[in-house]
């Protein structure tokens, strides 16, 4: 399973049509009923923060951090964390100078065991608590933090990571300047891309994002409209289209977030069997994204809002 569809496995729900040959790209059901978590951490240790695993309580200002989420990993050095850390998972690949590991976060608890870890942040694929459940038998306190469905589960996250490092204030900080730079962005666009359609092709076997997702929530901040969502018939999220389906819907843009794990872009996109008639083929407007920046809530959503508006406004 590549990077991209990894991500995205995780943030969908079970699709009941899937074939047992497709599977391995589809969305799978690992955060159907995750929630953003919430907090009830005072601000000095002991402190206790509330996760999709429960409520955590963390002993002491944790000092040897290993994080098995990209997203979280950029959440920790954002908020200035980054010096606690001593390990992160082999997707972590920002920043760039991150102590990256082989982990996949797949791996058992006693694999981490090694480092010392005094705060785990688990991997969005521990969904049957597992890893958590022997993380706690070992006395190391983990967080399981769920892929976002929506922009305040992010704010959210950045609070429970910044109670559970004893990074509050850097959080809060982190927290208020997202919402002014994603602010700043969508001021600039103003109502150039409102009513605008477009398909946000997560791989190249049409999977997409719907407007219930986080990355759906970015592009109707600026107005657009997503000819996915009637499609989405399970109510995933992620359903997979048809060539017939997105040609009769002939979206004004087309974003591909398979660049990298795909290989795809704006020609590979219009060779495809009766792709050349689509509008957005036709205007150039084919816009290929860093998949990476694409799949991850975390402080990149700016940059992929950016590309987004970029790409519009042009």
């Amino acid at each position: 399973m590549n990077r991209t569809i990894a991500v995205i496995a995780v943030l969908a729900t079970a699709l009941a049509a899937c074939s047992s040959t497709s599977s391995r790209k589809a969305p799978a059901a690992a955060a159907a009923a995750a929630t953003a978590p919430t907090t009830a951490a005072p601000p000095s240790f002991p402190a206790t923060v509330t996760a999709s695993n429960g409520a955590i309580t963390i002993p002491a200002r944790p000092t040897r951090i290993l994080s098995l989420s990209a997203t979280a990993t950029e959440m920790l050095y954002a908020i200035g964390a980054g010096s606690q850390v001593v390990g992160v998972d082999k997707y972590s690949t920002d920043p760039p100078n991150a102590p990256r590991t082989a982990f996949d976060g797949t791996e058992g608890a006693e694999s981490y065991v090694p480092l010392h870890p005094d705060l785990v942040v688990l991997s969005p694929f521990d969904t049957d608590g597992k890893v958590a459940s022997q993380l706690a038998t070992l006395h190391i306190p983990a967080l399981l933090l769920p892929p976002a469905k929506t922009i305040d589960d992010t704010y959210s996250q950045f609070t429970v990571l910044g109670q559970a490092t004893g990074h509050v204030t850097e959080a809060a900080a982190e927290d208020a300047a997202l919402r002014r730079k994603l602010d700043a962005i969508v001021a600039g666009v103003g109502d150039r891309a409102k009513g605008l359609t477009y398909y946000h092709e997560v791989d190249n076997t049409l999977y997409t994002a719907t407007s219930k997702t986080f990355i759906g929530a970015l592009y109707a901040r600026l107005g657009m409209v997503n000819i996915a969502d009637a499609a989405d018939h399970s109510g995933s999220g992620y359903p997979q289209l048809s060539a017939e389906y997105l040609v009769k819907a002939d979206p004004d843009f087309v974003f591909l977030a398979d660049t990298v794990c795909c290989h795809e872009s704006a020609s590979t996109f219009a060779t495809r069997p009766g792709f050349s008639v689509l509008k957005a083929v036709k205007s150039g407007h084919v816009v290929g994204l860093r998949d990476p920046v694409a799949a991850e809530w975390g402080p990149r959503v700016v940059d992929f809002l950016q590309d987004i508006a970029d790409a519009v406004t042009k």
